[in-house]
């Protein structure tokens, strides 16, 4: 084996597209390593790199070029292989010939199978230069870019123009052909401080030659020297920077050498609401606000500038200026739709489309606001303001505001409410109809709020589910999974004892004869496929959950109250022997093909007792019902669980000294009818013989 060194591989673009650079960069150092890993080239560490006119990869004790390896091709049978009297056949002699060496070449590889005849010989390895260039064009071309494009004339596509190629190993560089480039040992610095060619000397010293020529060539650095500085700036004024994960990425892929700066603007744009400035610096502009300690936003804004300006006023006053511009524009949309209450915008619903088949925006805020109305009688809301709140949520999307910023909808539709003079109810209410967002994200805290927030996508689960819309593979457009998750969360964050079921049924009827009926069972195995992985997600063993499931929970508040009981469960010492013991009733249920009704279940006949242990369990069984069925009707399931786990003794002596099958028929019908009670006092909360991995 070659001695190994260090190996860089560049590729110069024009600016990149800023968003997920570093996944970008990762994913190509990733499919580099991964393509060395499968023709057999060893390497150490893998480091990634990526700005907007660069992504690299580097690979640290890589071989010039790949081990010999032992090959070894398998031939015939070696019953077909000679005949009788032990001469090759013509099967031997074509695979000696295939093999370009002569039969005596040939050995005999004994297996559990039988007996082949093979080849084995060396296989010298491929030099590092050879193979990297397809190695490189395949990484490139597994990267997950949407939109690739070509220049010039030829035939090459990536998501921007390739204009250098840099391949080094060690000091050495590798001329590889690529893209119609040869690679070589010359990189570029930034674009204005150092546009010209900068040869490197060797691979190592990659990262600190970028950096003397005004480039920070590693996209976390960056980030770090952004966030760093944008949080002293805001502390500097007593504020608080807003730094949102998605906008701090987004800028860090814009510089190659960041310098955050901070501006201000006029303090009469502090009227206009402040997640519409806040939306027209971040989206627009590509700033950083700053908050004070009550939450209000300040007059001032930061900037990254890619440029290190012997004075920086320019820029700033440049800034300023644009940064005027677009809060104006926002200004006057908020002061434009203000002219024009909520209510007027209801006709203009009736032409925008919720989806062909289900009718208008208009319809569906109907829909909505009627099942608001319906839910919030179930949980004690008013019930007058959720359906006014359900008839003006999606009135906001005809303002220019949120035509602008699609993100401020619900928000400004809130601000315009309560501008309108509509009860300080409905305006909140309008706002959190679209909480959560995201998984993650806080719930609507209002009763109305809640209501609507449940009505919004209970509409559109039962409504793209009765068209057969359903989500396939990564296809959800119209979200349903983080609709039916947002359902759950709200649900059972919030503690409402509400049949989901029933929920849908109302869903259901907003739409006439529209929607079948048994798109429903379909929604509840969908939403409570969403149950199971958001507690995976959190822990809960598989197990505990379908122990859950298998009572067939109709309330997400309930279904949770019960995995956390089993869960407790789950750290008593009686547990396993009694998941076990249940496990072994379920199979003599099943083999006997008795299906209980749980809820009238059949009768034990004491008489027929022939063992003390037959007795004391039904005993036990018996002095727990009153009290367990009571703490279940309560939601009390870890009390009523807690109780259970006394009856591990008993039943452990019932199944050391009774015979459940039995010859005699009656005694063994009395006895699987004694564990069949035994049975439904667990399914009062769970099947516990799925605890038994």
């Amino acid at each position: 084996m070659s001695a190994t060194e260090t190996l860089l591989i560049e590729i110069g673009t024009e600016e990149l597209p800023p968003k997920h650079l570093e996944k970008l960069a990762k994913d190509f150092a990733h499919f580099i390593s991964q393509a060395f890993t499968t023709i057999g080239i060893p390497y150490g560490k893998v480091e990634h790199f990526v700005t907007p006119r660069r992504i690299a990869a580097r690979l640290f004790d890589v071989p010039a070029e790949q081990e010999k390896r032992a090959v070894q091709k398998r031939g015939p049978a070696i019953a077909s292989a000679y005949d009788a009297k032990g001469n090759p056949t013509a099967a031997a002699i074509g695979f000696a010939k295939g093999c370009h060496v002569d039969i005596s070449a040939l050995k005999v590889h004994e297996t559990p199978q039988g007996s082949w005849l093979i080849y084995e010989y060396e296989e010298p390895g491929k030099k590092l230069i050879d193979v990297l260039g397809q190695i490189i064009e395949q990484s490139l071309h597994q990267l997950p870019i949407p939109k690739r494009m070509r220049w010039g004339a030829s035939e090459t596509e990536f998501v921007r123009p390739i204009h250098w190629v840099l391949v080094m190993h060690g000091p050495n560089a590798l001329p590889i052909n690529l893209f119609n480039l040869t690679a070589g040992n010359v990189t570029f610095g930034h674009r204005f401080h150092f546009p010209q060619a900068v040869i490197l000397s060797h691979a190592d010293e990659y990262v600190n030659t970028l950096k003397r020529v005004k480039v920070i060539a590693c996209h976390s650095e960056r980030q770090e020297i952004i966030q760093r500085a944008a949080q002293m700036i805001g502390t500097k004024f007593n504020g608080t920077t807003i730094i949102e994960d998605e906008l701090l990425d987004q800028v860090t892929g814009l510089v190659e050498w960041p310098v955050p700066l901070h501006a201000r603007f006029d303090k009469t744009f502090l009227e206009v609401p402040q997640e519409a400035l806040i939306s027209s610096m971040q989206n627009h502009q590509k700033c950083f606000a700053i908050s004070d300690s009550n939450g209000k936003l300040l007059p001032i804004f930061i900037l990254v500038s890619n440029t290190e300006a012997a004075t920086e006023d320019n820029i700033i006053q440049g800034n300023e200026r644009v940064m005027h511009a677009r809060l104006s524009d926002a200004k006057f949309f908020y002061d434009q739709d203000r002219k024009m209450p909520l209510n007027s915008r209801l006709e203009g619903l009736k032409n925008m489309v919720f989806q062909k088949k289900l009718g208008t925006l208009y319809d569906k805020s109907q829909r909505i606001a009627k099942l608001a109305n319906s839910i919030a009688k179930q949980i004690n809301a008013p019930s007058h303001l959720s359906d006014r709140a359900g008839k003006l949520c999606k009135a906001d999307l005809l303002t220019e505001m949120v035509f602008e910023f699609p993100e401020l909808q619900g928000i400004m539709g809130n601000y315009y409410a309560l501008h309108d003079g509509e009860p300080v109810e409905v305006a909140t209410a309008i706002r959190e109809s679209y909480y959560p967002r995201f998984a993650k994200d806080t719930l609507p805290q209002t009763p109305v709020g809640i209501t609507l927030a449940l009505a919004d996508r209970l509409d559109t689960l039962i409504g793209i589910f009765g068209i057969g819309q359903t989500p396939t593979g990564d296809k959800d457009p119209f979200g349903l999974r983080r609709a039916a998750l947002a359902i759950l969360r709200i649900l059972i964050e919030k503690e409402l004892p509400l049949d989901l079921e029933e929920l849908f049924q109302l869903a259901r009827h907003g739409y006439g004869n529209l929607i079948d009926e048994e798109v429903i069972p379909q929604l509840m195995t969908f939403c409570f496929e969403r149950f199971k992985a958001w507690y995976q997600e959190q822990g809960i063993p598989i197990q505990t959950i379908e122990s859950v499931m298998a009572t067939h929970p109709q309330q997400p508040y309930d279904a949770a109250s019960r995995v956390l009981a089993v869960g407790h469960f789950q750290t008593l010492k009686e547990a396993q022997n009694l998941a076990a013991a249940n496990k072994r009733v379920r199979n003599i249920l099943q083999k006997n093909s008795l299906s209980f009704n749980f809820q009238h279940l059949p009768m034990v006949d004491p008489a027929l007792f022939k063992e003390t242990a037959e007795k004391q369990l039904y005993e036990a069984i018996e002095s727990l019902k009153t009290n367990t069925t009571a703490l279940t009707k309560q939601g009390k399931y870890q009390e009523a669980l807690v109780l259970l786990a006394s009856l591990q003794q008993v039943v452990d002596k019932f199944f050391d000294d009774v015979m459940v099958m039995t010859d005699d028929e009656k005694l063994k019908q009395n006895r699987i009818y004694l564990l069949s009670h035994l049975f439904a006092l667990f399914m009062q909360i769970a099947d516990i013989s799925k605890l038994v991995i």
